[in-house]
């Protein structure tokens, strides 16, 4: 963490499983009451068991991630951890404080933020298999709600969701590599 935009695709179904990984392969916003709504999707090519392990660990997203310069796990219990983040987001620095819930058995992590200047996130990631379990579709699920306050014009809510997917997607696969 719209107005209405799709790019059709993020079926399973509809996946080409061995067509390059590069970006983005599902897409649609909506928008309303200061709302922006949104699912994204990207192919990672590792097994979701791999990048499940991955997203276990977002305190580590400053190693792996250009735009994050500061991720600080700050509370850890059952299922639930609570990380600090400052990132850059169109040359500023943003502090947001997030919560992730690991729902094991799904292979789902919802987060949400408890502390953002300007905006609160609420969303979902899911992770689906390919056929032959080595590849992943990660989709992301959310709603990103304006507490500035201030108009902000809707292509740059779109293009600051999207940047934020693609450096999440970015960073799972730098971890991914170290790992190995």
């Amino acid at each position: 963490v719209y107005f209405a935009f799709s790019n059709e695709g993020s079926n399973n179904g509809d996946i080409d499983w061995d067509a390059p990984s590069g970006g983005i392969v599902g897409e649609k916003f909506e928008t309303e009451a200061g709302q922006l709504r949104m699912e994204l999707s990207a192919r990672v090519d590792a097994s979701p068991d791999e990048v499940w392990a991955t997203f276990h660990e977002p305190e580590r997203s400053d190693e792996f991630s250009e735009n994050v310069r500061i991720s600080r796990l700050l509370e850890e219990r059952g299922n639930q951890k609570t990380v600090l983040f400052e990132m850059e987001m169109f040359g500023q620095l943003q502090r947001l404080v997030m919560e992730f819930t690991f729902l094991e058995q799904e292979k789902r992590l919802k987060i949400r933020s408890l502390e953002s200047q300007f905006s609160g996130v609420e969303g979902e990631y899911r992770l689906v298999s390919s056929p032959d379990g080595a590849r992943t579709l990660v989709t992301y699920a959310g709603t990103l709600t304006n507490k500035a306050g201030l108009p902000i014009p809707l292509s740059l809510q779109k293009k600051a969701a999207t940047e934020t997917f693609l450096s999440t997607i970015q960073s799972l696969k730098q971890g991914l590599l170290a790992d190995q």
